[in-house]
């Protein structure tokens, strides 16, 4: 019976032994299975790195970029308040001018009425003809009426 004892250890012992070797084969694959993952991640984490690089190089860019921009935007503004300043003086004094003419014609016209035969400004010896005083009629309302138009 010792012998039918030691034959059943014997047997007991081997598949323990077999169920170990199994057991360390089957470790020892997920081992190498980390071990991939392991230098998978160290390539996505390097990969990552470089992204991250990638896009602080870019974000630096875009501000110098901005800035670049924002001057060159800036004088571009200044320039239009200087040709507005300019446009609004131009305009002034094209209204005073325009308020002068009509303030003129008014005057011509008056003393056109008030004295008829010749024009106020006209010389003795140099009398304008009906065709001509017509004419400087009709251009001097076509020029006041431009320049109503304008305002």
């Amino acid at each position: 019976m010792t012998m039918d004892m030691n034959l059943l250890l014997d047997v007991l012992l081997v598949v323990l032994l077999t169920a170990t070797v199994i057991y360390c084969f089957m470790l020892n694959r997920r081992l190498g299975q980390l071990r991939n993952a392991q230098g998978d991640m160290a390539a996505l984490v390097q990969s990552f790195d470089q992204s991250t690089e990638r896009a602080r190089s870019s974000i630096d860019e875009l501000k110098s970029t901005a800035g670049a921009v924002g001057l060159e935007l800036e004088a571009r503004v200044a320039k239009a308040r200087d040709m507005l300043d300019e446009l609004q003086l131009v305009t002034t004094s094209g209204e005073r001018v325009a308020d002068r003419i009509e303030k003129g014609v008014d005057n011509r016209k008056s003393s056109a009425t008030a004295a008829p035969g010749r024009p106020a400004e006209a010389p003795a010896d140099s009398a304008p003809t009906r065709a001509e005083r017509e004419g400087r009629g009709d251009a001097e309302s076509k020029l006041l009426k431009a320049l109503r138009q304008v305002r």
